[in-house]
């Protein structure tokens, strides 16, 4: 905070309480001489005000404090604490006024001594009002002081009281001035003291308002909307694939905004700063003067936006590996991943687990999911391979079994291209081409697909891989 608002703000909190001071006094002088309780009301309401100011006008002293060890984040919620006692004392007024003006309703009371005088104070207060109103709300906007803006609010509901209770004196005095009829002499004497019950209203509701803010500024809520203005601020400069957990506080009028932010793993530590810099430059243009701390993870776009398969594949180049067999299961309560990932048989185990390990890791953080699990292999175990010729009589056993399988299901014909091989862990596989009709979608041909190979493992349990190409039938 800048030495020129420190000083306007004491200025202005001064200022609020001499008026304050002025108008209280003058208010419960002229309310016990009338006896009116709509006066009175305002007396007590700008002795509150006296009181508060008071408060305001230590809260902006205190909060213009620099952050020290005990305090980190700076001195700047006592203005929040303020308004919030501020709003405590208004309630108590309020019941108050509810409690003394059904008495006299219901009850009857002194009368109330009509007199210009309690007209005069009360234009008086409304002048005095309007101008503390316009001053607090400029220094309270030219400082971003809470504290002030609590106060400019509290004082422009005093405007509407002063002028429910003129309303009120006027009618009295008219009452006495005026040869009206019985019931609407009776009315008009009441007025005083429905102006009060009026007054207590606008001020609890005023005081709700008030404590609804500082309640929320003090539980560091209420942010939301410019929570999504930075996100989507940030969101859109190059370089930066993700952003998460952003956090906005506020103290006095100094914000802080903390959040996480994604780059692409593979860029320098330089690049890095340098987008989180620029991430700090758009939070500063939306929220001038904010303390922006920006922790940069590193995430692929694929990650963030949703496509996990795109995630493994480009963490696994990342880290020199090859995967396969790349398997997402997800439950209500959570998504693991599980697949193969391919090394160098000759590699001591212990140093391509720590490999692995870090692999692991990363597409943990930046799938978002809950564990994931790997299997190792060396990588000639899925290289080394030999051919089988389609006259080979296991080979010949092995389609002709596919082929009366295609031509059991009603929606898959043409079983062609076959071509089989053996591996050493996994022994005879094979794979074919066969058609299905046009008109199904992708989830149906998977099922017919599963469903096919499900049927041939239990014709020949002996087999190791079996791939299948579905292609559209052109003649369907």
């Amino acid at each position: 905070m800048t030495t020129d608002h420190a000083a306007a703000k004491h200025h202005a909190a001064l200022a609020s309480v001499v008026a304050a001071l002025a108008l209280t006094a003058l208010k419960l002088g002229v309310g016990v001489y009338t006896n009116s309780l709509g006066i009175l009301s305002e007396a007590l309401h700008s002795g509150l005000d006296l009181l508060a100011a008071i408060m305001t006008f230590y809260a902006v002293r205190l909060s213009s404090r620099p952050a020290d060890s005990g305090h980190p984040y700076g001195h700047g919620k006592v203005e929040n604490l303020s308004a919030l006692a501020e709003t405590l004392l208004l309630f108590l007024i309020c019941f108050w006024v509810v409690y003394e003006g059904v008495d006299r309703l219901v009850n009857g009371g002194e009368p109330v001594v009509p007199s210009l005088w309690g007209a005069a104070v009360m234009g008086i207060s409304v002048i005095v009002d309007v101008n503390r109103v316009r001053m607090l709300r400029r220094v309270a906007r030219e400082t971003k002081s809470q504290a002030l803006e609590a106060d400019a609010l509290h004082f422009a509901t005093d405007i509407l009281s002063s002028s429910v209770v003129l309303v009120g004196v006027l009618a009295v005095w008219l009452a006495a001035v005026l040869d009206v009829p019985g019931p609407v002499h009776d009315v008009l004497v009441q007025a005083d003291t429905v102006a009060a019950l009026l007054v207590a209203c606008i001020i609890f509701r005023a005081s709700l308002h008030m404590a609804r803010d500082a309640v929320n500024t003090l539980m560091d809520s209420g942010a939301s909307e410019e929570q999504r203005a930075i996100a989507d601020s940030v969101a859109h400069i190059p370089g930066i694939t993700a952003v998460s957990r952003v956090r906005v506080r506020t103290s006095g009028p100094q914000a802080f905004v903390d959040m996480t932010v994604g780059v692409d793993p593979q860029v320098r530590v330089s690049e890095g700063h340098r987008l989180a810099h620029e991430a700090e430059l758009a939070v500063s243009a939306l929220l001038p003067g904010a303390d922006v701390t920006v922790h940069v993870e590193p995430m692929l776009a694929s990650a963030a936006t949703g496509n996990p398969f795109e995630a493994v594949q480009s963490a696994a180049s990342t880290h020199g590996l090859a995967v396969h067999d790349v398997n997402i299961f997800r439950t209500d309560n959570e998504t693991r991943i599980e697949l193969h990932v391919e090394m160098d048989g000759t590699m001591p185990f212990a140093q391509a687990h720590r490999l692995v390990r870090g692999f692991e890791e990363a597409v943990r953080r930046q799938c978002r999911v809950s564990d994931v699990l790997t299997h190792l292999e060396p990588r000639e175990a899925q290289s080394a391979c030999r051919g089988l010729a389609d006259s080979s009589p296991q080979a010949q056993s092995a389609w002709e079994q596919i082929r009366q399988a295609v031509a059991r299901e009603p929606l898959l014909s043409e079983a062609h291209g076959f071509s089989a091989y053996a591996t050493a862990e996994q022994g005879l596989c094979v794979s074919f081409h066969c058609r299905v009709a046009r008109n199904l979608n992708v989830e149906q041909v998977h099922s017919l697909s599963v469903r096919l190979e499900r049927q041939l493992r239990e014709l020949m349990p002996s087999l190791g891989r079996i791939c299948i190409h579905v292609e559209p039938d052109e003649n369907s």
